[in-house]
């Protein structure tokens, strides 16, 4: 069958001049910091990074391994105030949609409405066309979307296994009862197959790469006419032991590691095809095995050339100053640590399973050997109160004037659909969840209300805490004027709702 598998463009938030103001100074610290490396061609190719959509391109490279023709649909980061990117995608889609026996949409939250109209589009003028979608939002809400889209049938969890089998079902004109995995329409009927086991992903195809640039002509990539990847996230392990209740990946609750010469053949190919000069290992828990980790960290510091990269880790007490000494030596610069809250009673609540101390405990030493840290912080967790979401907003702002962390993230929490925090409200003190799945992006306004705080005081506290942040890192680096004279052409311009994930 022919497939082409589309990637959907998140609609940009709405700005406050405070959060313009924390974009600013989080992506001028990281470029001061951590890639200080990356010259202005490397910024100038940032714009293009959107259609990096890492879990369709490992999709298409599996189902091509099955024999299945692909063919991949992407948005384009734009500069302007007015976004195009959802209607410029929908022309090419339309331009070509007869070729395909089967279209996918992979959104998340935030843009299934606009996943919804193009599928609408799409059906309107090729009614034999099969429409399927998947992510983590189709899955946690497949029986909504079957009785009110146009969308044939959901693939649910990781796609791989499951599409592959529902591609060759449709080929043969068998019928979808057996596959695992999906959830469809029957005539009136909304109908659930059972659940397929998770994907071994010890020995996968690489991600395919070779199609970011199927929907693109030469002239909208400038200067190479192909998509390069400046900063390249690769996964050398998937899966998280942690029980944060509003993570979207609760479900993946095995940590499996890729084979150790496949990754170290994905990281070549980034460097020599898509210009890659730093690698963000999109670990949810890089230190959960650390023999594992040091590992990745010899593969990536004894390949030919200088690499540099950076790993998303959970707080483990294990971890030694000998362990972060090795990975500085093997060329990592930074790791990224959730913490969340400045509450230990509210860290228990939600399962992040850490402790306060110990987080700046393994910053510190991280510092100490030359490696940056990156924490993240959360206004509005479970049982959150004014005074909690003060104490967190304080404490960021001290582990950012003592140097504990290099830089900070802070954002609002977002219940998502399926989250034990989205569908069991009442056990959080939930009041109020928005319906509109458009504000489910994590920087623009309030999702919800609990019995502690309404939305107008998340927003205040979550305002608060952009404040707090910008007044250390100004006083820290100063004023943008002097940043922006000092990074010169080397600061790009874009759209912090499409490029955050540079970052």
């Amino acid at each position: 069958m022919r497939i082409a598998l589309t990637a959907v463009p998140v609609p940009p938030a709405p700005l406050s001049l405070i959060q313009q103001d924390y974009y600013f100074y989080l992506f001028a610290s990281r470029i001061e910091g951590v890639l200080g490396h990356l010259d202005e061609a490397d910024f100038l190719r940032f714009k293009y990074l959107e259609p990096v959509h890492l879990g369709l391109l490992a999709l298409i490279a599996f189902l091509e391994k099955e024999g299945h023709e692909c063919s991949f649909f992407g948005p384009l980061g734009h500069q302007d105030e007015t976004d195009y990117r959802e209607e410029q995608l929908l022309t090419k889609i339309l331009s070509r949609a007869s070729e395909f026996d089967l279209i996918g949409f992979s959104p998340i939250t935030a843009s299934y409405p606009a996943a919804r109209r193009m599928a609408a589009a799409v059906r309107e003028e090729n009614p034999d066309v099969w429409l399927a979608i998947g992510g983590p939002h189709a899955w946690a809400r497949d029986q909504e979307i079957l009785m009110n889209s146009d969308f044939d049938v959901v693939v649910r969890k990781e796609g791989e296994a499951t599409t592959s089998e529902l591609l060759t079902v449709l080929e043969e004109g068998g019928s979808l009862d057996k596959v695992a995995g999906i959830s469809y329409r029957e005539g009136n009927r909304i109908i659930r197959n059972p659940d397929r086991p998770r994907l071994d992903r010890w020995d996968l195809p690489l991600p395919a790469y070779e199609h970011l640039e199927d929907n693109f002509a030469p002239g909208e990539l400038f200067p190479e006419k192909k998509i390069m990847i400046p900063i390249a996230r690769v996964t050398p392990a998937t899966g998280c032991l942690n029980d944060c209740i509003w993570c979207a990946d609760f479900w993946k609750k095995d940590i499996t590691w890729q084979n150790t010469s496949r990754f170290q053949e994905e990281v070549q190919l980034l460097r020599e095809e898509r210009g890659s000069r730093y690698f963000y290992l999109g670990t949810h828990d890089f230190f959960h095995d650390i023999p594992a980790a040091l590992e990745v960290a010899r593969v990536l510091g004894e390949m030919d050339g200088e690499i540099a990269w950076e790993a998303q880790t959970r707080v483990n007490p294990g971890v030694t100053r000998e362990n972060l000494r090795e990975l500085a030596k093997q060329g990592c610069r930074c790791l990224h640590l959730g913490v969340e809250s400045g509450s230990q009673e509210l860290l228990n609540t939600m399962g992040k399973n850490i402790k306060l101390e110990e987080a700046r405990k393994l910053c510190l030493m991280a510092r100490e050997e030359g490696i940056h840290t990156h924490t993240y912080w959360i206004i509005g967790v479970p049982e959150e109160s004014r005074d909690t979401a003060r104490a967190t907003i304080a404490t960021m702002k001290l582990w950012l004037q003592e140097g504990v962390s290099s830089s900070a993230e802070i954002n609002l929490l977002v219940g998502y659909p399926g989250t034990p925090f989205y569908e069991n409200p009442s056990q959080y003190g939930v009041t109020w969840q928005s319906p509109n799945y458009s504000t489910y992006d994590g920087r623009s306004i309030p999702t919800f209300a609990t019995s502690k705080l309404t939305t107008r005081d998340l927003e205040y506290l979550f305002q608060l805490a952009l404040d707090e942040y910008c007044s250390v890192m100004s006083f820290r680096m100063g004023s943008r004027e002097g940043v922006l004279k000092r990074l010169d052409r080397r600061f790009p311009s874009f759209n912090p709702a499409v490029m955050e994930a540079a970052f």
